[in-house]
C-alpha cells in the first residue's frame, strides 16, 4: 500500500498590488466587545455589511461597529443610572424601620389588651364559681324551707281524712257528720250509734258540677281513730254506703300529692319487681334494697335508686 499524501493547503490569495495592506487590516481590528460576540452574530453582522465599492477600497467600519453594539443588548449605562443610590436605600430603610416600629407598638397594645381581657376573664370565672356555689347553697336552703312548709302543712292535716265517691246530696256540711259516723262505725265493726268526735267536715273547695261528686274532708279529734280507719281501709274488702263504692285516703298537702304522682311510674316498677316500699312522712319514698333501706326525696335520689336496682 502506498502512503497517502495530504493535500497541500490552498494558497492564500495575494492582495492586489495597488491596495495598502495596512488599510485592509482595519476591518478586522474591532473593539473587544464585538470580538466577544458569538460566531453566528458575527456572521450575521458581516452579511449585513454593504459590499465593498470597487472605487473605495476602505470599508465603513463605523457603521458596522454601531450596528454590532446595538445588537449586543440594552444600554448598560442607562441601566446603571437607574439603580438605587445609597440615599435611596437609606430612605427605604428608614421607612421600613418606622413601619416596624409602628407594628411593634400595635403588638404591644394588643398584648396589653389581651392581658387585661385575661385578667377580667379570670375574675369573672372566680365570681361565677362563687356565685354558683352560693346559688347551690341557696337552692338547698329553699328546698329545705319548702320541705319544712310542706311538713307543717301535713302536720296540720294529720287528723284529716278524705272520702271519695260519696254522693253530693246533703243540704249543709252539718248533714255530713251523721253519714260519716255511720260509715266509720261500719268500717270499724262497731254499732252505728257509737259516737265519733269530729272537729269539722265539709266538701272539697270547688263548685258543684255534673262530674264526679266532690271529695269529703273531715277532721277527727282522735288521731288513733283516724289511723284505725286507714288500716281498715287497706283491707281487701270494699267500702260502700247505700250501694255506692267509697274510697278512703289521708288528706295530704298538694305538694305531697304532686310528689307521689310524679313517682307513680317508679312505684309501678317496684310493684312489678315485688320490691317493698312505703311512703315516708311528709315527703319521701322508703324502699327496701339489698343494701338496706333507701330514702328517695329528690330527683337525684330517684336516679341513684333506679341505677342501684337496675330498674327500666
Amino acid at each position: 500500500m502506498g502512503k497517502t499524501h495530504r493535500a497541500t493547503s490552498a494558497q492564500r490569495p495575494q492582495a492586489s498590488t495597488g491596495q495598502n495592506p495596512a488599510v485592509s487590516l482595519r476591518a478586522f481590528l474591532v473593539p473587544l466587545t464585538t470580538a466577544a460576540t458569538t460566531r453566528s452574530e458575527g456572521l450575521h453582522a458581516a452579511q449585513e455589511l454593504p459590499p465593498h465599492s470597487p472605487v473605495s477600497p476602505i470599508p465603513d467600519t463605523e457603521g458596522a461597529m454601531g450596528q454590532m453594539q446595538a445588537a449586543d443588548g440594552p444600554d448598560w449605562a442607562t441601566l446603571l443610572a437607574r439603580l438605587p443610590t445609597k440615599e435611596d436605600l437609606r430612605e427605604a430603610n428608614a421607612t421600613i424601620m418606622a413601619e416596624l416600629q409602628q407594628v411593634r407598638g400595635d403588638l404591644q397594645g394588643l398584648h396589653t389588651k389581651i392581658h387585661a381581657v385575661e385578667a377580667t376573664c379570670d375574675a369573672l370565672n372566680l365570681q361565677q364559681s362563687a356565685t354558683s356555689t352560693k346559688l347551690d347553697s341557696q337552692t338547698e336552703q329553699l328546698r329545705g324551707m319548702a320541705l319544712h312548709m310542706e311538713d307543717l302543712d301535713n302536720r296540720g292535716r294529720r287528723n284529716n281524712l278524705r272520702i271519695r265517691g260519696l254522693p253530693d246530696t246533703e243540704e249543709s256540711p252539718a248533714d255530713l257528720i251523721p253519714t260519716l259516723t255511720s260509715i266509720f262505725n261500719t268500717l270499724l265493726d262497731r254499732p252505728n250509734s257509737t259516737p265519733i268526735a269530729f272537729v269539722r267536715a265539709h266538701r272539697a273547695l270547688r263548685p258543684r258540677g255534673t262530674g264526679p261528686p266532690r271529695d269529703v274532708i273531715c277532721c277527727l279529734e282522735s288521731f288513733p281513730i283516724k289511723e284505725d280507719l286507714l288500716r281498715a281501709a287497706r283491707a281487701p274488702t270494699q267500702i260502700s254506703h247505700d250501694g255506692v263504692e267509697l274510697q278512703l285516703f289521708p288528706d295530704l298537702s298538694p305538694a305531697t300529692l304532686a310528689f307521689r304522682r310524679a313517682l307513680r311510674p317508679l312505684t309501678k316498677n317496684l310493684q312489678a319487681q315485688k320490691i317493698r316500699y312505703r311512703w315516708h312522712f311528709p315527703t319521701g319514698l322508703l324502699v327496701s334494697t339489698p343494701q338496706g333501706p333507701f330514702l328517695a326525696r329528690s330527683s337525684a335520689d330517684v336516679d341513684t335508686l333506679v341505677s342501684d336496682l337496675q330498674l327500666p
